[in-house]
C-alpha cells in the first residue's frame, strides 16, 4: 500500500489544474508509480514524495496531464525554474530527472498506454532529452567548493589533536576525553574515506577481519551503511582498511576511551562514537568539534569541513592505488565521481611527467649506446 502522505500529494496533483477525469487518471498512474518505486525498487518514502511534488508542480505550471506534456511546456517550466526561481543547476537537473523517470514509466506501461489511447486517442511520450536537460557533470556545482587537505595539513591536523589531548590530560581539563574521541573519529573518516553520517552511524561491531591481511586483526574492514543513489535509500558496503595505524588506534579507543563515555549511557548502547551524555554523537556536535580541532592545529579559517577528510582520502589514496580500487573503497557508482573528489596539485602532475619522461629518455639513450 502506498504511503498515505504520498497518496495525499497525488490527490493534490489531481485537483490543482486538471479536469476531473484527467485528474483521476493522473492520480491512479502516480499511485501505481509510487507503489512500484517503494515496493520493488525500495526507494525511500521521502525521495518518492519529493518527486511527486515535482510532478505536481509541472502539472500545475503547464495545466496539462502527462499524456499531453510536450517540449514547449517543458522548456517554459525549465525557464521558470532557472530564470525566475533561480534554482541551483543540481536542483534543476533533479527536477528534470523526476519528469524523465516518470515518463519512462508511463511510456513503457502497457496498461496505462492502452487506457490513454482508448480515452484520448494519443500516445504518451518522453519529452526529456539530452538537448533540453541539464547534463550531469563531475565539476562541483555547489557554491562552496570543498578541497582536500595537503599531506602536510593532514599531519598537522592529527598531530594538533594529539598534542591538545595530551595537554588536556596534563591539566585534567574536561576536554581530555572528547579530544581523544575526536582524534579517533576524524581519523576514521579520513582513513576510511567515510561521509560524516557514515562515521556517526558506526557501532562497536561495525568491523570485520580481512583474511588477506590477518595482521590487521578484527579491523580489516569497516562495515558501512552509506548513501544510496536515485532515492534508493542507504546501501551497505565494506570498506577495506588501508592505513596500518588504524587497528591500533581503534583498539585503544574502544578499550580505553569509549568506556569513559559509558557512565551515563544506556547499558545496551552500541554506538561507537558517543557524546558526553552517553548518546550517539550527532552531526551538529561533530561539526562543532571539527572547528575546535582546526583551531588547535592552526588551520582555522582555511575553509575546511569534515567532508574535506573524505576528499583528502580519495586524493591521497589515488597516489597509492588504482582509481578502480579508490572508487570501490569510497562507494562511488562511477570513476567520474571519484575523479571529481581528486585534488592533485599541478606541481605533482608536472613532477610525475618529468620523472617518467626523463626515465624513458635515459632508457632510450642507454639502448642506443649499447647498439653503437
Amino acid at each position: 500500500m502506498a504511503n498515505p502522505k504520498i497518496v495525499l500529494a497525488t490527490s493534490d496533483v489531481a485537483s490543482s489544474a486538471l479536469a476531473p477525469a484527467d485528474a483521476e487518471l493522473f492520480g491512479t498512474i502516480i499511485d501505481a508509480w509510487t507503489r512500484r518505486r517503494i515496493g520493488s525498487l525500495r526507494h525511500t518514502h521521502k525521495a518518492v514524495a519529493r518527486d511527486v511534488s515535482v510532478l505536481r508542480e509541472f502539472a500545475a505550471h503547464s495545466g496539462l496531464p502527462p499524456w499531453l506534456w510536450n517540449e514547449d511546456a517543458f522548456d517554459c517550466w525549465c525557464d521558470h525554474l532557472g530564470l525566475e526561481r533561480r534554482l541551483a543547476n543540481s536542483t534543476q537537473r533533479h527536477y528534470q530527472c523526476s519528469i524523465r523517470s516518470f515518463l519512462e514509466y508511463l511510456t513503457t506501461n502497457v496498461k496505462f498506454r492502452n487506457e490513454i489511447r482508448r480515452l484520448y486517442g494519443v500516445e504518451p511520450r518522453q519529452i526529456c532529452t539530452e538537448e533540453n536537460c541539464i547534463p550531469h557533470t563531475v565539476e562541483k556545482e555547489s557554491s562552496k567548493e570543498r578541497r582536500a587537505f595537503t599531506h602536510e595539513e593532514i599531519e598537522l591536523f592529527f598531530d594538533g589533536l594529539r598534542r591538545a589531548s595530551v595537554e588536556a590530560g596534563r591539566f585534567r581539563t574536561k576536554d581530555y576525553n572528547p579530544l581523544r574521541r575526536d582524534r579517533t573519529f576524524f581519523f576514521t573518516l579520513y582513513s576510511g574515506g567515510l561521509r560524516i553520517s557514515e562515521g556517526l552511524n558506526l557501532n562497536v561491531n561495525s568491523f570485520a577481519p580481512n583474511p588477506a591481511l590477518p595482521e590487521l586483526g578484527p579491523y580489516g574492514f569497516i562495515k558501512v551503511w552509506g548513501k544510496g543513489s536515485r532515492g534508493s535509500g542507504k546501501r551497505f558496503r565494506t570498506v577495506p582498511v588501508t592505513h596500518p595505524d588504524f587497528p591500533e588506534l581503534m583498539d585503544w579507543y574502544i578499550t580505553r576511551v569509549r568506556p569513559e563515555f559509558l557512565h551515563r549511557a544506556d547499558p545496551n548502547e552500541e554506538a561507537l562514537f558517543l557524546s558526553e551524555r552517553g548518546t550517539r554523537l550527532k552531526s551538529s556536535s561533530a561539526d562543532a568539534r571539527f572547528k575546535i580541532a582546526t583551531r588547535y592545529c592552526g588551520l582555522e579559517g582555511e575553509g575546511l569541513t569534515p567532508h574535506c577528510l573524505r576528499h583528502s582520502s580519495v586524493t591521497h589514496e589515488s597516489l597509492r592505488f588504482s582509481i578502480e580500487m579508490v572508487r570501490r573503497k569510497h562507494g562511488h557508482a562511477s570513476a567520474a565521481t571519484t575523479q571529481g573528489y581528486m585534488h592533485v596539485p599541478d606541481v605533482m602532475v608536472d613532477d610525475e611527467i618529468s620523472s617518467v619522461v626523463s626515465r624513458e629518455l635515459d632508457d632510450a639513450l642507454n639502448t642506443q649506446e649499447k647498439k653503437e
